[in-house]
């Protein structure tokens, strides 16, 4: 009897299986359908679209003036410690590798 009970767990635990299985396939598939006609939305993201760009375009803007007003100096040795920074980065990758080449 002991045997007949643990079938029986066995094939209710499939059934159990079987079900959430079909029911995540369900879910998702109908996550993936989207509205035809769906204008607001649409709208909504190219005002969005239009305010990103709009921010991006001032940051920019920003940060030509920033740019523009910046000491040679100060430009240069930014650009060299980025390069050092680029280069110790290849020597430890290069170490972690074990490569010795250029």
């Amino acid at each position: 009897m002991k045997k007949v009970w643990e079938v029986i767990k066995k094939i209710l635990i499939w059934i159990g299986s079987l079900f959430v299985a079909i029911f995540t396939v369900l879910l998702v598939r109908d996550s993936r359908v989207k509205p035809e006609n769906d204008t607001v939305e649409q709208d909504i993201r190219e005002d969005d679209i239009d305010e990103i760009n709009a921010k991006a375009a001032k940051k920019r803007e920003e940060a030509i003036a920033r740019i523009e007003h910046a000491d040679a100096r100060t430009l240069s040795e930014g650009y060299g410690s980025v390069c050092d920074a680029i280069s110790d980065g290849k020597a430890r990758f290069r170490k972690r590798c074990g490569r010795a080449d250029n």
